[in-house]
């Protein structure tokens, strides 16, 4: 497999090669585009911090991620110690060390490393790798009816999470799509659903964060409390999270995420109804909900056609109705569509 620097798109046989390479300097921007100056100051610090990434990655885990992309099992397992092992001694450094900068080059490709073992092997092997990954972190849903709005992170020194978070949630939750449309709900494990869930509160690290919210492809699971759990997060003010969930459980299972809805503001419980029913005019739009840049949205994410999204006209018109009866139509124009519903 080559790697391609996403930089100045030269191409390597290893990653190795490819850490050690010196991009060519971009052409100075024009003195007259403030803007123009910016956006290649931008990307000469993005680049610079690659380079600095790079080199100071160690043999043993670029050898691992190139082993493990070769298809080396064992390969696979070396390369996420050793991503973690280099994600947590950059964070201890603070400012002076590399963290986000190691967590842009090696996120996709750890990904990549990953994923064809996932296809291959299935839940059992994932389910294992997570089990070595799990979060410490708590939470008592029992008090989230109490719970102050959610204001930003609240673990931001990622306390009781792994620094390799935002792989597994990433292969976890591409896993769960594919799951769902071979196999139906019956075929994701209900671990897999315990653990995205893990990640509704913010550690800190957006990307786990985003994509735990692919939780929704576990609507209607037979042994997961899939609906409960949605409305105990919207109870404790936790609707950032759970509307995109809602909108992933939207292409899983229009029916049932439309009961779901209604069941939401049945209860009295959505405090900012735009929070929950915008992602109806994205979805209008064609946007697919916000992921991390690793998920091939276009391939995971197939309800979209020419016409737009395939809404069923009567789950369409019991989405109009809720619109209406919790009073946000009045604040729209007599003519209202979905895409007039936003935050």
């Amino acid at each position: 497999m080559t790697h391609t620097c996403e930089d100045c798109g030269e191409e390597f046989e290893t990653l190795s090669s490819l850490r050690l390479h010196d991009c060519p300097d971009d052409e100075p921007a024009r003195s007259d585009e403030r803007f123009e100056e910016r956006r290649a100051e931008i990307r000469k610090q993005r680049r610079e911090t690659a380079r600095r990434v790079r080199r100071n990655a160690t043999d043993e885990l670029t050898d691992a991620i190139d082993e493990a992309q070769q298809g080396e099992e064992m390969a696979v397992y070396q390369a996420l110690g050793q991503y973690e092992r280099h994600l947590s001694e950059e964070w201890t450094k603070g400012e002076d060390g590399e963290y986000w900068g190691f967590h842009r080059v090696f996120h996709g490709l750890m990904v990549e490393s990953l994923e064809p073992f996932v296809k291959r092997k299935g839940w059992p092997w994932l389910l294992d790798v997570l089990e070595a990954y799990w979060p410490d972190a708590t939470y008592d849903f029992a008090t989230y009816s109490e719970h102050e709005a959610f204001g930003g992170a609240e673990r931001g020194d990622f306390e009781g999470y792994s620094h390799v978070s935002h792989v597994l949630a990433t292969v976890s939750g591409k896993q769960l799509v594919r799951t769902r449309r071979a196999d139906g709900v019956v075929g994701i494990p209900a671990d897999a659903l315990d653990y995205l869930l893990e990640f509704h509160r913010h550690p800190g690290d957006q990307h786990p964060w985003i994509d735990s919210m692919s939780y929704g492809w576990g609507i209607g699971h037979p042994d997961h409390p899939f609906e409960d759990t949605i409305e105990i997060l919207v109870d404790g003010e936790y609707e950032i999270w759970a509307s995109t969930a809602i909108e992933h459980a939207m292409h899983a299972d229009q029916h049932a995420a439309t009961d779901l809805v209604e069941a939401l503001f049945a209860a009295g419980i959505v405090s900012d109804p735009a929070q929950i029913l915008h992602i109806l005019g994205r979805i209008d739009d064609g946007y697919t909900p916000d992921t991390s840049d690793h998920w091939d949205s276009k391939t995971l994410l197939s309800e979209f056609h020419e016409e737009g999204f395939d809404w069923d006209p009567a789950v369409r018109d019991r989405l109009r109705a809720v619109v209406v009866d919790c009073g946000l139509a009045r604040q729209l124009l007599d003519d209202w569509e979905f895409t007039d519903i936003v935050l």
